[in-house]
Parts: C-alpha cells; structure tokens; sequence
C-alpha cells in the first residue's frame, strides 16, 4: 500500500516500506498529524507575510534609506537569486537534520532576516537581510512536504493537507499587503517598526511549533536508511518522471510569479481600473485559488493528476487571452478565474511526493532540488512579463505570452500521464 503512495518503486523498497506499514508499534494515522500540520501552516503563513512584508512599504523605505529604483529591484530580488542556489543543499540538510529541527532553523533565519531589515541602514545591508531569507525558506519550502509525506500515509489526506499548507503564503501575503499600509502604519508611524511587528509573528510561529513538535508521538513512515530511498542527487535526477516534474515546476513558478506579479498593473494600465480596484479583484482571484487548492488536489485520483493539471494550464491561457480580448470592463472576471490556476501547485507537488525516486527518507533533497529549479522560473517569469510589456507589444503581448507557455506545459504534461496514469 506504500509504495503506491509514493509511487511503484523498486520491489526492494516496496518490501521494506510494507515492512514499515505493517509494524504494529506505530499508529498510521496519530490524530496529532493535525496539530502538527497546523504548526506547518502557522510558520508558512508568517513565511509569505515576510516575502510581502516590503512591497507594500517601497516608498517609504527607499525614502529612508535613499535607494533608487534599480537598487530596490536588486534588494527585492535578492532572496530569489539565493534561494536558487542553496535550495538543493537546505534539502539534503533538512534530510539530515529532521522535519522538526530543519523547520526550526529556517524559522530562524527568517527572523533573522526580518529583524536585520529593520536595521538595514543602506542598500548592502538591506540586500544582504533581504538574501538571507532565501538561506531560511528553503527549509521551510522543503520540510512541509517532507512533513507530510512522512505523517500522512492516506492519500486522500495527503493531498488535503497539501492543499491546506501551499495556501498558507498566500494567504499570510494577501494579509501583509491589506494591513501594512491600512492598519500597521498608521500605528507605527514607521516601516521598520512595521517590518519588526510582522517578523514577531515568526516568533510566535516558531514558539508554537517548537511546544507541538516537543508533544509529537513516532511518525506512522520511519524515515531511517533502511526503508530505502536514495539520497544522492544523481540518483532522483536519473529519473525520466522526476525531470518532467522538475520542467513543469519551472513553467508553473514563470507563470505564477510572472502573472501574480504584474496583474494588479495590468488591470491598473491596461484595463484602467483604479489601483485600490485593481488589488480587490486581484485578492478575489487569490481567494478562488485558496478554495481550489483545498478542493481539488483531495478529489484528484494519482491516475487524472496529469489531466487535471492540463485543465488547469488551459484555463490559466484563456484567462490571460480573455484579458486581451474581451472589453476591458469585463476584465475582471477572468482576473478572478485565472486564480484558479493556484490549483496547479499543489497538484505537482503531489506528483513529486508521489514520484518513484521519492521516499520520507529524501523527500528534503527532492523538494529541495525541485523548488531550486522553479525558483528559476520564479525569478524570469516577472522579468519576461515586465521586459516584454515594456516594448511595443505592451501587456497584451505579455499575456500572449503567458498563455503560450500555459500551452506548451500541456506536453510535458502529457509525458508525465505515462507515470501517474498507472497506480
């Protein structure tokens, strides 16, 4: 029953995974699975409040400490850039270290980066904070799955609590962007205070997991050498399934980011919608993406997650293409539902959790490794986006663009049907 939830395996490691299912000294189901995955959620949400904690303070921050445009894009763009580079190497770490200790440690240094922020005095300082987030988040981005790969043997389950936990940064995000200028600066009076009272949170965050992983019985899945699982990188990428999940987390981050990022200026410039107008629409578009993050990857069966995922990129391109085409007061709606396309990302991390060279044992690594190359989509889809809009074709060219390589995902998608399709 194992190996089919995390894929068919070699029929040595499905005799030692059996051998793990059936050990009668550890429940597969501890209810305390949910207490758990609510102290995962709490630290994701302070996790996508700190990604947000500066975009809505932009003026006043380059304001006090003197940064022009460029410099602020570098600053911002900093975490990116490192969160490529030590995604792959906070993943085998967090192997080693343990899901409870590995997320303690990005809690950490996520505090870190928050607090020295508010202290940056000029742009090296303010960079260099700002950087430190992409030592800290991979942890974070890695340990969820492996958490839930490890407490969560149900499939069903599974993809509900991944549902529940890839929604949490956007939500902590959307929060971030509605309160910072509405609700904490005015009480503030200040930026860097503002920045110090939402990293408090990750304090908060950390001192609740911290007392709910202290109160932890044994997992239902040992993650020990001997259940099988190799943790050498050569190993996972030698796999045709694990690459094709890799290239679409690639295409679904350029997409994400490069949408998420731009769409409340398309809606302010090319639709002519207020910027208060544009952001409510873009948060409503954000809700639908919660709820279809909960919903769907539950009631997807491992052999229709390729199709699945297809439906999604195909109404990710018609909802851009209907942004171009349509009247620019209807706009709106499909700004709304193009959100669904959240969806997306919890289905791939499904079928990576659920790859054959994935196991608990080196779900780290392979998360890891794979939001290290999504990252890479991550910090070229903005850049396209602005690049391309800021040529003749304006935002209607960007669009068409994205739609595009909705489009062209489909046939990796297809390949990767091969591998799910069977159970």
């Amino acid at each position: 029953m194992l190996a089919q939830n995390w894929g068919p395996g070699a029929a040595s490691e499905r005799a030692s995974w059996e051998h793990v299912l059936v050990a009668p000294v550890v429940d597969s189901h501890p209810p305390y699975r949910w207490v758990l995955l609510g102290g995962v959620c709490a630290i994701y949400f302070t996790f996508g409040v700190l990604v947000m904690s500066i975009p809505p303070l932009v003026g006043e921050v380059r304001a006090d400490l003197g940064l022009s445009r460029s410099g602020m894009g570098l600053a911002l763009g900093a975490w990116q850039l490192i969160y490529i580079a030590s995604s792959p190497f906070c993943g085998k770490l967090l192997d080693r270290l343990g899901v409870g200790q590995g997320i303690a440690l990005g809690s950490l240094v996520m505090i870190a980066s928050g607090f020295l922020r508010a202290l940056a005095g000029g742009l090296g300082s303010f960079w260099l904070a700002v950087a430190l987030f992409g030592v800290g988040g991979p942890l974070i981005s890695a340990g969820a799955p492996k958490f839930v790969g490890q407490w969560f043997t149900n499939k069903r389950e599974r993809r509900l609590a991944i549902g529940i936990y890839t929604a949490m940064p956007a939500v902590g995000g959307t929060a971030t962007l509605v309160l910072s200028n509405s609700v904490l600066m005015p009480l503030t009076g200040s930026w860097r205070t503002t920045v110090v009272v939402e990293t408090a949170l990750i304090v908060l965050a950390l001192t609740a997991w911290l007392v709910i992983w202290s109160r932890r019985p044994e997992p239902p899945l040992s993650t020990e050498a001997e259940v099988g699982g190799s943790d050498r990188p050569k190993t996972l990428l030698a796999s045709a399934e694990f690459r094709i999940i890799l290239l679409l987390g690639l295409g679904i981050f350029f997409v994400f980011h490069g949408l998420g990022g731009w769409m409340p200026e398309v809606l302010r410039e090319h639709s002519g919608f207020s910027p208060m107008a544009a952001a409510n629409w873009v948060a409503v578009g954000g809700l639908v993406g919660v709820v279809t993050s909960l919903i769907v990857p539950r009631r997807t069966e491992r052999r229709h997650l390729a199709t699945t995922m297809a439906c999604f990129l195909a109404l990710a391109a018609l909802a851009a293409l209907a942004v171009v085409l349509l009247p620019t007061s209807l706009d709106p709606i499909p700004v709304v539902i193009g959100g669904a396309r959240t969806a997306l990302m919890p289905l791939i991390l499904v079928a990576l959790l659920e790859s054959e060279p994935v196991t608990p044992r080196n779900a780290g690594l392979a998360s890891g490794l794979w939001f290290g190359i999504a990252e890479v989509g991550g910090v070229a889809g903005p850049l396209v986006v602005g690049w391309v809009a800021d040529t003749s074709m304006g935002f209607s060219g960007a669009l068409v663009l994205m739609a595009t390589v909705c489009v062209a995902m489909i046939f990796p998608v297809s390949r990767l049907h091969r591998f799910v399709g069977r159970e």
